[in-house]
């Protein structure tokens, strides 16, 4: 029967790491067909059976599953048939699949995952067009873009790449002379569009592909070379040290949501499986979402958190980052189901910080700023080699603050400008040039102050958030002032039914509390007809430069640079900084993202 056998092209490429035999394969079978729901008889089975110079197994059958759109489905199922199809060839394993997959243990012990460098060097070679890409933002920030996909017929002629040493290639299609192809490092699935195939045009295939990956020789594509580079771990330099974890909630919610193979939260009550909530789920993606500093502890790292209350540990391996614990209040009890199985009854349900581990579901940063961990692999960020040379581009050094001492200031009744010595002063009195300046602070504001300049080309638009703190490469002092400039990045363009409503909050003085003062919020442009008129000059123009400007008396440009020289000289910097560094170049990356420049006007 496996001669009925019609499959796509598409297939998931390991490495073996211990020898395959008859009874492994055998056991295998066993296993997928002893934890299905009332599996059938194999349609076909064929165990390690040669095919020129590879060896493949197969084996396909039916087996009910709840119906998925039903709740208390009962012995109401759906009949569903799956195939599995092994390919062996020297040190590589090939599986095709659909409706069943691999047993967890004979994953565990005989397969390991493909070197990024390898899929790079088969498919993204040089010849290959690309045209389409997804990416993965190499920041553990919350609050910045983190994965976006673009598409074109050829992406290198459609594309800036001035950001691309961010990010991380999660998949990507290329077009090449032999054909369209599409790659996923991380899961090692590789596919080239074509018809559907017998096992035995499979197997060739699969055979191609496998010598195409085992071979170390070759260049891949420059324009994936723009983006961040797969390294060894044991590149790892001495003295470089792990400083912060996240987790990937948005791949975690997506594998919930997930359509094919869905996974389920669920918890024991009683004796009795229940699946969470949406609202249950969603707190603890919400927990999971800060990042998570780590510290030494002997030969592993300990992960602690903002308390500095131990909560978990990671360990450095030869082949990847292990996440050997997380212990979170709201995990406890938390487990992963199958979702195409009725509930309780999977016989591989394990923890949720377990699956988080296993599904590589988390990112590293190091003392090293180059470097990451995203998808169970290090990646370096070429663009930083050289002392932040492009990160201290965006820090504008302004002595005035480093004579502030508050944000605001006071206020009492009828004072006409905000307090001398408050960094709003100091925004109001020339840190801001432009011809026009609104205070937007208060109420629902998208900056605390919108400079406008129409009559220069180009135009600039330009939204200034104002805070003061104590000098320090705290990363503390930006969460805020980062989320809300980020937030508001899609107001840039000043246009919009909307802004009615702003310029009438904008005709009254500013009130701050109970105090009724005289600041006019229209501060500089002239009379509210001629600012609007100003406004909407710079939001129409042809060319607008729109920019966004964290202006702060608690970071200093000297301090920053300081970082860096250590950095350059191999020496180590404290995580604090090391989280500021990436707080702000998520912000930058945020702005570029949407066509804008982010800057941060600090001390010297």
């Amino acid at each position: 029967m496996i001669e009925e056998l019609r499959i796509p092209l598409s297939a998931y490429f390991y490495r073996r790491k211990a020898r395959i035999t008859q009874i492994s394969v055998r056991t295998l079978f066993q296993t997928m067909q002893r934890e299905a729901e009332n599996a059938g008889r194999p349609i076909f089975k064929a165990v390690r059976r040669s095919l020129g110079d590879a060896v493949f197994s197969a084996i396909s059958f039916a087996y009910d599953r709840p119906v998925p759109f039903l709740e208390n489905a009962g012995d109401r199922v759906e009949r569903v048939y799956g195939f599995l199809l092994l390919v062996e060839k020297d040190t590589m394993v090939t599986v095709f699949k659909s409706g069943l997959d691999v047993a967890a243990a004979f994953k565990k012990t005989y397969l390991e995952s493909v070197d990024r460098g390898n899929v790079e060097r088969a498919i993204a070679r040089h010849d290959a067009i690309f045209e389409k890409i997804s990416l993965r933002n190499m920041t553990t920030s919350p609050l910045a873009l983190r994965s976006k996909t673009l598409e074109s017929s050829d992406l290198q002629n459609s594309i800036a790449t001035t950001s691309a040493g961010r990010f991380v290639p999660h998949g990507y299609r290329v077009r090449r002379p032999d054909g369209s192809y599409s790659a996923t490092p991380s899961t090692g699935r590789i596919a080239v569009r074509s018809d559907r195939v017998d096992h035995e045009q499979a197997v060739t295939w699969a055979v191609e592909i496998m010598g195409l990956l085992s071979n170390n020789v070759g260049e891949a594509s420059a324009f994936i070379r723009n983006f961040a580079r797969p390294v060894e771990l044991s590149r790892i330099g001495a003295g470089v040290m792990p400083t912060y974890l996240a987790v990937d909630t948005m791949a975690l919610a997506d594998a919930i949501d997930a359509a094919d193979v869905p996974i389920r939260l669920v918890t024991q009550a009683a004796g009795v499986w229940h699946e969470l909530t949406r609202a249950d789920t969603d707190a603890i993606l919400l927990d999971l979402e800060p990042a998570l500093a780590i510290q030494p502890s002997g030969t592993d790292f300990d992960i602690v958190d903002a308390g500095a209350v131990v909560i978990g540990a990671i360990k450095i391996n030869k082949a990847r980052i292990a996440l050997r614990t997380l212990a979170i209040p709201s995990l406890t009890g938390v487990f992963v189901e199958d979702g195409r199985l009725a509930i309780g009854t999977d016989p591989n349900r394990r923890k949720l910080s377990k699956y988080i581990d296993v599904e590589d579901m988390f990112s590293v940063l190091f003392s090293d700023l180059a470097l990451a961990y995203i998808d169970g692999s290090l990646f370096r960020d070429e663009a930083l080699v050289g002392g932040g040379i492009n990160f201290l581009r965006h820090l504008l050094a302004e002595p005035v603050l480093a004579t502030t001492t508050s944000e605001k200031g006071t206020f009492v009744a009828g004072q006409l400008e905000f307090t001398p010595g408050s960094v709003f002063r100091a925004v109001a009195d020339g840190l801001a040039g432009e011809d026009v300046l609104i205070c937007d602070d208060l109420g629902d504001e998208w900056a605390d102050f919108i400079g406008v300049t129409a009559e220069a080309d180009p135009a600039m638009i330009t939204f200034y958030h104002a805070k003061h703190g104590v000098r320090s490469l705290s990363a503390s002092a930006f969460h805020d002032a980062v989320g809300q400039a980020i937030k508001n990045l899609g107001r840039l363009s000043l246009v919009g039914d909307v802004m009615a409503s702003k310029f009438d909050g904008w005709d009254v003085t500013y009130n701050h509390g109970h105090a009724a003062t005289a600041i006019a919020r229209l501060m500089r442009g002239g009379t509210r007809a001629e600012i609007e008129e100003q406004v909407r000059l710079a939001s129409t123009a042809p060319a607008v430069l729109k920019r966004v400007v964290l202006v702060t008396s608690s970071l200093s440009r000297a301090d920053v640079e300081n970082a860096f020289e250590r950095v350059a000289a191999g020496l180590p910097v404290r995580p604090n900084f090391v989280q500021l560094y990436w707080i702000l170049m998520g912000f930058f990356s945020a702005c570029t993202e949407i066509g804008a420049v982010g800057y941060v006007i600090c001390q010297p």
